[in-house]
């Protein structure tokens, strides 16, 4: 989505109005696990709260607006936004070095990326464009063209599951973007909009809210968020560099540096977690 200075500096406490409720954080130690109260008035059982843990921290590039994460074969995957600076990088997991960089045409706004079968597919924010390429060698196979706006990307094995800004999600089809099914995403309180940045794991979506400082549990058959990982303040309290450069509009979400990229790597079990412009990959274990 745009970068728009104006929304991040509104307050956070604007934000999180009536009915969102936080659940408390953690640094470096599992989150509190009680979940939030239930609208009376709703037969939807309320998300449960799930617990992380910090394992590690590798370097991030504080000039990348990251879009997308992705783990593929040792290595992470990034998608970077805002014109003229987007781009597709491949990332050490050790050093957060970038090792290949594929910068994007000057007008275009990269989103959300993920991998299958060997296949980038990166969307791009309103330019009606996925673009695709070969994952070991970034070389572009071709575009797609798309029909509403791009935001978070992930797959099921089979389809594409595509995120535009509301609470829809789009199953589509990976060659053609033919669209199979919308399905609508939603808690106890109703409707959840603003949905960005998703990850397939073990049958549920996880996903970014753009402007929440938590990850969604969803489950793709019925819509309803099972779960909600509590993230307010991770880089406040755990990051071990200088951010001052993104506190001067008050806090990092204000600044522009909201929470957002999810990797998951299957072989350790653990997720990659940042935010747009921030210094620092956090790599966590959910309980």
């Amino acid at each position: 989505m745009q970068f728009n200075f104006n929304i991040y500096r509104i307050t956070l406490s604007l934000l999180v109005t009536g009915s969102l409720v936080f659940y408390s954080s953690c640094n470096n130690k599992e989150a509190d696990s009680v979940a939030p109260e239930t609208d009376p008035n709703s037969t939807i059982p309320s998300p449960v709260s799930i617990g992380y843990t910090i394992l590690n921290s590798i370097s991030h590039d504080t000039a990348a607006f990251t879009q997308g994460l992705e783990h593929y074969k040792g290595t992470l995957l990034e998608s970077t936004g805002l014109e003229g600076k987007s781009s597709l990088r491949k990332i050490n997991t050790q050093t957060g070095k970038v090792e290949k960089l594929q910068n994007m045409p000057a007008d275009i706004f990269s989103e959300g990326l993920t991998v299958l079968n060997d296949t980038i597919y990166q969307l791009s924010w309103q330019d009606h464009l996925v673009f695709l390429y070969d994952a070991k060698s970034f070389k572009q196979l071709k575009t797609l063209p798309w029909s509403g706006e791009g935001w978070g990307i992930t797959n099921n094995g089979k389809e594409l599951i595509i995120s535009e800004g509301s609470d829809k999600l789009y199953f589509v089809q990976p060659g053609s973007l033919k669209l199979n099914k919308v399905l609508s995403v939603r808690d106890n309180y109703g409707a959840v909009n603003n949905l960005n940045e998703l990850e397939m794991v073990d049958g549920y979506i996880y996903a970014n809210r753009w402007q929440y400082d938590y990850l969604l549990k969803i489950d793709p058959n019925s819509g309803l968020v099972v779960g909600v990982v509590n993230m307010q303040d991770i880089l406040l309290k755990n990051t071990k560099r200088d951010i001052s450069y993104l506190t001067k509009y008050g806090t990092p979400t204000q600044g522009g540096a909201v929470l957002n990229g999810i990797a998951y790597n299957k072989e350790k079990n653990t997720f990659y977690i940042t935010g747009k412009l921030w210094p620092e990959i956090f790599e966590v274990k959910l309980n």
